[in-house]
């Protein structure tokens, strides 16, 4: 403070004036610079809400880490067509909340939300720049949601909900078209740029820790100094184009990549020479059963399948301890049943029970049935094995068909099976209104099912957590198995351990170093 003083004595008071009135006309030319011709809020870098980038430009330059990116797939995250290349994009954008592996909702670009009866309403951090410094608003969200609603990728994720629209700078309200739970658990979409996600070849703008820097055959990803995330210790991200996601394993363990996030698909895993990092999934993998076919139509019958089921067994070797046993049709770590107090431990494998209800039923003989199995994944080939040994304990027959895809589907609409493995990929917030609804993905159900009525006095508030999962006991359209997992694998040489999640492969990149 004393050589700030002794500075201003040293000037005259015409000459301080004069340069007071410079000052503020730079200010003035600066602003107008920014302003002029656009309607964008360009967030200055030395504001506090944001890091200066220059700040960084004496820094040395991070570890380059190498992620396979699928060179026949679009990086426009409303484009997307892979797995493989949804999980580079969410290092570039970030949803209005991360879902951690509880399937709960965590604050990203939304500070808060209310939900009442039919409409949602999200409070912005409109301090967050895009790695172009143009301020975030709400209408960045209600461009980036009606491309969500049309795209292939995020569609279903977004189907109970109608409309969104920006009602401030900084709140945006979310109109349900039918009556939804944790409908924020589903605002997971990738928030990009107004503007700049027009099709399929745009490289859009977004708020996450790294910006794409895309020049000719060459694609990388750069620290974005604008993030408020913490400064990675990795600057620049390779894209290195690899022509199928089979040969990912492999051209890791060559060294061309350093990571890559497998959803295990594909219905195998082979061990290989990394790291791994599992991480929870909303894929229900379930028992469908044909309630046309002998005895099926009988509930009874349909329950004695289900507790017969060894799920643990399934889950552990048939899906290579890559998936959680459920016995119910939503994810037994989903935050909603920790918080009702409700518990399902008690629905576990019990063959005693469910030769008590063949018995009750009538069905005192053995039973012959056919199950069929797409023949092109060998997790759900092993697991209808062990379904032909489980079933088998309470006189039912199981004939094993391996279909291919094409045959399988077939065989499904036209209903020539008496079981078939089956999965479904749920929305963050557990939504089963796919189903149980009038437009059911599944097969095999009763039209007279009151299970679907029961889900929708769930969602109308109308009945418990316990109440409707009683009525799907009761009813048992379909016997849920596991729900699969997928797993990030990364080279031996990354350090620390790698945290991933639903919302994010990558999700601790930023503490990341690479050993060599």
């Amino acid at each position: 403070m004393k050589s700030t003083i002794k500075q201003e004595k040293l000037f005259p008071h015409g000459l301080c004036q004069l340069s007071k009135s410079l000052s503020v006309l730079i200010v003035f030319i600066l602003i107008l610079t920014v302003f002029s011709g656009c309607n964008d809020t360009v967030i200055s870098t030395n504001s506090g809400t944001s890091p200066d980038p220059d700040n960084f430009t004496s820094h040395t330059v991070g570890s380059t880490l190498n992620i396979g990116m699928s060179e026949n797939d679009s990086l426009n995250p409303y484009f997307i067509k892979t797995d493989l290349n949804s999980d580079i994009t969410d290092l570039v954008f970030e949803p209005l909340f991360y879902i951690d592996d509880s399937f709960c909702a965590r604050n990203a670009l939304a500070k808060s939300y209310t939900q009442n009866d039919m409409t949602l309403t999200v409070k912005l951090d409109t301090s967050v720049a895009f790695s172009d410094g143009v301020q975030f608003s709400s209408s960045d969200v209600v461009y980036s949601f009606n491309l969500a609603k049309q795209s292939e990728y995020y569609r279903n994720e977004l189907s109970s909900i109608a409309s969104a629209a920006a009602t401030a700078s900084d709140t945006v309200t979310f109109t349900l078209n039918t009556k939804s739970i944790n409908t924020a658990d589903s605002l997971s979409f990738p928030i990009v740029k107004t503007s700049t996600a027009a099709d399929k070849d745009s490289i859009p703008v977004g708020t996450g820790l790294y910006k794409f820097n895309i020049t000719g055959d060459n694609a990388q990803m750069q620290y974005n100094p604008y993030c408020k995330k913490p400064r990675p210790n990795i600057t620049t991200i390779n894209l290195v184009k690899i022509p199928s996601s089979s040969t990912m394993i492999h051209t890791l363990e060559l060294g061309t990549i350093d990571a890559f996030f497998d959803d295990l698909s594909s219905g195998s895993y082979s061990q290989a020479n990394a790291q791994t990092a599992k991480t929870n999934l909303t894929n229900l993998v379930f028992l469908g059963m044909n309630s046309n076919s002998y005895g099926l139509s009988t509930s009874a019958v349909r329950q004695a399948v289900y507790y017969s089921i060894n799920r643990q067994s399934i889950a552990k070797n048939s899906f290579k301890n890559y998936a959680k046993e459920s016995a119910v049709p939503y994810h037994p770590e989903w935050h909603v049943i920790s918080e009702s107090e409700y518990s399902i431990s008690d629905l576990t494998l019990n063959y005693s029970e469910a030769q008590k209800l063949m018995k009750n039923a009538g069905f005192n003989e053995r039973i012959n049935y056919t199950l069929i199995v797409y023949s092109g994944n060998n997790f759900k080939i092993a697991a209808a094995r062990e379904l032909q040994e489980n079933l088998a304990n309470i006189g039912i027959n199981l004939t094993i068909n391996e279909l291919t895809w094409e045959n399988y589907q077939l065989a499904l609409s036209g209903g020539n099976y008496d079981f078939y493995i089956g999965e479904i990929r749920l929305p963050m917030n557990m939504n089963l209104s796919a189903l149980f609804g009038d437009n059911r993905a599944i097969y095999g159900i009763s039209a007279t099912d009151t299970t679907a009525t029961a889900y929708s006095e769930y969602l109308s508030g109308n009945i418990s957590l316990e109440a409707f999962t009683n009525s799907f006991l009761q009813n048992m359209p379909f016997a849920p198995i596991c729900f699969r997992m997928g797993a990030l694998i990364y080279s031996n040489n990354i350090t620390p351990a790698a945290d991933s999640d639903m919302s994010n492969a990558y999700k601790n990149i930023y503490e990341w170093t690479i050993i060599n």
